[in-house]
């Protein structure tokens, strides 16, 4: 395999995209799938879709090896094996469709459910269309995965129609000293998110859904929690 260095540009300077993500917890790959592949995906899931509302799917990579081949993808393998400094295996994945009105996710750190340690678990974001902080884009606190394992609250608010059923059971209490952003993010480019990053999504308030195939990998070897909704499964990857 061809080793490829993925350069962004910050504050005037090129830094490798790994550097960056070392230190904010998140990095951006851009234009990794094209747009018919990002249609072919939505296509699936709208097949594969078999109630009237849109609840997201959970593991939608057992039921369609694209969905498979799609999260291994080369680039997104390269990168994130270079975090883990090993073999990565797949570990879920989950389907968004996030109609128009749906209510956003709650501030949260990933690896409170999975439970990995050290580098060995990372979420890989693909945006099958345009995404903003208007049509539900997700926002990210930058550095926040140096604290680690940040306290939750329990939320009085009751579940969102068309949304991950534990999406607004809890919220993070993240420090006053780190600020959000909610970057935009094109379609076919993939945010990759630390295991610890505190992240939340904004609700769509755009008149589209706003797709989106959630991906996330696992050091081969490293133990993890599989979960009673999620029942995470490390896999091989194609």
């Amino acid at each position: 395999m061809v080793k490829t260095t993925y350069l962004i540009l910050i504050w005037g300077k090129f830094l490798n995209k790994l550097e960056f993500f070392y230190n904010n917890g998140y990095t951006i790959l851009e234009n990794i799938f094209s747009d018919f592949e990002c249609e072919e995906i939505v296509k699936i899931a709208n097949d594969l879709k078999t109630q009237e509302d849109y609840v997201p799917i959970m593991n939608i990579h057992n039921s369609s090896d694209k969905i498979l081949k799609f999260m291994s993808n080369e680039k997104i393998l390269e990168f994130i094996e270079d975090v883990f400094k090993g073999d990565a295996r797949g570990l879920q994945t989950e389907y968004f469709f996030m109609p128009p009105g749906t209510k956003g996710f709650s501030p949260h750190q990933d690896n409170t459910y999975v439970k990995a340690e050290g580098n060995t678990f990372v979420s890989a974001w693909i945006a099958l269309t345009d995404v903003s902080k208007e049509n539900g884009g997700l926002m990210i606190w930058p550095e926040t995965h140096k604290e680690e394992n940040l306290e939750s609250r329990q939320n009085e608010s009751v579940p969102s129609k068309n949304q991950d059923p534990n999406a607004r059971k809890m919220s993070l209490i993240i420090p006053e000293k780190y600020e959000s952003i909610s970057p935009n993010i094109s379609k076919g480019s993939v945010l990759i998110i630390h295991s610890w990053l505190a992240h939340a999504s904004n609700d769509n308030k755009s008149k589209e859904n706003r797709n989106a195939l959630l991906c996330t990998y696992i050091k081969k070897g490293a133990n993890f929690r599989s979960g009673n909704y999620a029942k995470r499964q490390s896999f091989n990857l194609m």
